[in-house]
């Protein structure tokens, strides 16, 4: 199966969508350093900071990195500055990002971003022309991502609102520090989930069996200093206090680990880990020294360590979780801290955790799964020939098909000697969105997908008519290894900063590198990166066996049915609905039950008001009520309006300059009576047309620059899709 829990559940939610119809991975709004015409200080500003010396520092050309034009920059040069200067860049952004947005800026350098010279620059957020955050380049919690033509993309999760990043460049002591700014950017991070199924390392009254620690690693006399305090603070029942890890530096393999016992046993699939700290921000090097590992029964399982297979996000309070996605049960889980070669080190650890992977991955992904893909639509492969010869491809269309068995693949191979480049371009069901993950799923005849073989697969993102607009590109190791999704199947991803239609695989064979790669499907998701606030075990069994539970779009509303194998004095089920995955379930209605039956009942139930919410995903659950009284609570169905319009129609290119074609492209063939009207910011209408064609040409002697909305109705007027256009004077 291509994603479990997706087809089984939610595919069958998503099969009787609208026809014609696609879903979007996410819906939040994406913000942008992007003015028509920028202006100093409303969209951008430059400053000097600090009292040190700043010899021959300057902004050049800022205008740039705040226009409609993502691909130009803004200059940032500090030449000299070792006493303390720098030189700054504030760009302003198109709209409020909230807390738990993706914070962050494009850039590029002549010189590779190592940790020194990342060290050199400063992120600063504002809300309102004040400061909220600032965090240093090189800090653990802040991103550094390289992109396509040497870009580099450097951002952090917010913990507050922003409207406003300001990048700092200091001097380095070998002379010129050069950046080139291309935009700065806000775009969604995640859903967050308040509650979440799982079990922690907590316990009413903890037993000295509820944890273990172990220490060691070298001589007794080189070790000393290296040990846990207070292990049982990881294990009682307070969040806040916490165990404390130490190791002593420069000691050779001198180690300090902390075991502890969950309240049950986590599933296959559930994310393994703590909450961790150290008082201040997590160094990347402390992350390197970490490994955590899950026990089943007293037995080892799994081991991750280091940054490159653990995953870390940052939580309030200067907490951190660092976890990994098993791919066995686990009891117990421990974390080992490696001594530092240069640093006494002191990590906290609050508790352990395994919590169900809805609380970390997206559950409603968009995939490359179409009923019929066809060449050039749904798909699109490319080779470089001359250097390639003997390579060869098959079943491409396979990687854009909805059948989900292990077996159904494209696969390109590659001679031993071979040192050509195979592309394969897939079209996602939908739309992905800035914030997005972008990724593909493949399997290579060398099962382990190490950092020399990662060099060798790219993954772009692309937008336009038929996939034509590169957007994104991530390479080498900033492209992560999620993980194995099952069969040594593992998903590569990086997270997107745009919009976009089309995920793209670059896989370069090569001298000792794998022969053959197999690509099951691309997608697009949220990667849900925060932590839930409460953690609590799976509820109680319903009495009464579930056969089915869905949820469909129908015209004007929601339709759920379910199914039951067999009811044991069952007296009824209460509908609930969430609007929001922070708010509360309420029962929306009731559905009588069929006390004790051992035959199979099927219930239907319509929620008229769906239409009236405004959130674009609907949450639904059963509250299975008994005769005596006792309730039990079914799993949760998830319905998505973001079908509705948002990839009906694409209107490019999208800024346009005056005078420059602009045109409409419409997914799929229109309905008669289908009209296309430009209107402009006021609401006042440009100019309309039948929507004879799939492709329409906007006039541009109509269209002089601004802000526009160009929509899509149908033959009783009622809105299709829309979308802005803008147009800028040049």
């Amino acid at each position: 199966m291509k994603r479990l829990f997706y087809f089984q559940v939610l595919g069958v939610c998503l099969a009787g969508l609208l026809q014609g119809h696609s879903t979007l991975a996410q819906t939040g709004q994406p913000y942008y350093s992007s003015f028509a015409v920028p202006t100093s200080p409303q969209n951008y500003r430059t400053s000097s900071t600090n009292s040190g010396i700043c010899i021959t520092c300057l902004v050049a050309n800022p205008e740039r990195a705040a226009d409609t034009d993502l691909d130009n920059y803004a200059t940032i040069q500090n030449t000299l500055g070792v006493l303390g200067g720098g030189v700054g860049l504030a760009l302003r952004l198109s709209g409020t990002a909230p807390a738990n947005y993706r914070a962050g800026l494009v850039i590029s350098s002549g010189n590779e971003l190592n940790a020194g010279a990342l060290a050199t620059l400063t992120l600063r957020t504002y809300l309102n022309g004040s400061q909220q955050q600032e965090l240093v380049a090189n800090d653990a919690a802040v991103s550094s991502t390289a992109l396509s033509d040497s870009r580099v993309r450097l951002e952090f999760v917010a913990a507050k609102p922003f409207d406003q990043l300001e990048i700092i460049v200091s001097g380095s002591v070998n002379g010129v520090n050069t950046i080139r700014v291309l935009y700065a950017y806000g775009v969604p991070a995640n859903t967050q989930f308040t509650t979440a199924l799982g079990y922690l390392s907590r316990s009413t009254e903890p037993l000295a069996s509820d944890y273990a620690v172990n220490t060691g690693g070298g001589p007794v006399a080189v070790c000393v200093g290296t040990g846990v305090t207070n292990p049982g603070n990881a294990v009682d029942r307070g969040l806040t206090n916490f165990a404390t890890l130490t190791t002593v530096a420069g000691v050779g393999n001198c180690s300090a680990a902390l075991q502890v016992k969950l309240e049950g046993q986590a599933p296959s699939g559930y994310q393994a880990g703590f909450v961790i700290g150290n008082g201040g921000v997590l160094d990347l090097n402390v992350l390197n020294s970490l490994q955590v590992t899950t026990y089943l029964n007293g037995v080892a399982q799994e081991s991750r360590i280091g940054a490159d297979l653990l995953e870390l996000t940052l939580l309030p309070d200067n907490r951190y979780q660092v976890s990994f996605k098993s791919g066995t049960a686990f009891d117990r889980v421990e974390i080992k801290q490696h001594a530092l070669a240069s640093a006494l080190n002191t990590l906290q650890v609050y508790y352990g955790f395994g919590i169900e992977p809805r609380a970390f991955e997206d559950d409603m992904p968009v995939l490359s799964d179409f009923i019929q893909p066809k060449r050039n639509t749904e798909y699109q492969e490319a080779a470089n020939g001359l250097a390639c010869l003997g390579c060869s491809s098959s079943n491409p269309q396979r990687a854009a098909d909805n059948v989900f068995s292990e077996s159904d693949f494209a696969e390109v191979r590659f001679p031993v000697l071979a040192l050509g480049t195979y592309k394969l371009k897939l079209r996602l069901n939908g739309g992905g969105k800035a914030g997005n993950r972008a990724g593909i799923v493949l399997r290579t005849n060398d099962a382990l997908l190490n950092a020399t073989l990662l060099q060798n697969i790219r993954i772009n993102t692309y937008g336009g008519a038929n996939g034509s607009r590169l957007i994104e590109s991530s390479t080498t190791t900033t492209l992560a290894d999620l993980g194995l999704v099952g069969d040594n199947r593992h998903e590569l991803a990086f997270l997107t900063t745009q919009d976009f239609e089309w995920v793209e695989v670059e896989i370069t064979g090569g001298v000792g590198l794998f022969s053959a790669a197999q690509i099951f499907y691309a997608f697009a998701d949220d990667p849900n990166p925060a932590f839930p606030t409460e953690v609590g075990p799976p509820a109680v069994p319903l009495p009464v066996e579930l056969r089915a539970f869905q949820g469909r779009v129908t015209e004007g509303g929601v339709e759920l049915t379910w199914q039951t194998a067999s009811e044991k004095q069952n007296k009824h089920f209460a509908i609930e609905r969430a609007v929001g995955t922070t708010t509360a379930f309420l029962a929306i209605g009731q559905v009588a039950g069929a006390g004790t039956s051992a035959r199979g009942v099927a219930y239907r139930f319509r929620d008229e008001a769906a239409a009236s919410q405004s959130p674009t995903s609907l949450y639904y659950r059963l509250r299975q009520v008994d005769v005596d009284g006792a309730e039990h609570l079914s799993p949760v169905v998830v319905v998505s309006w973001r079908n509705q319009s948002a990839t009906a129609m694409d209107v490019y290119p999208n800024p346009a300059a005056v005078a420059q074609e602009i045109r409409v492209q419409l997914v799929s063939a229109p309905t008669q009576g289908s009209v296309v009207s430009v209107y402009g910011n006021l609401g006042t209408k440009v100019w309309a047309a039948p929507a004879s064609q799939q492709v329409l040409l906007l006039p541009p002697d109509k269209l002089g620059p601004g802000v526009y909305h160009v929509v899509l109705t149908d033959a009783v007027g009622r809105r299709v899709a829309s979308q802005r256009l803008l147009i800028t004077g040049r």
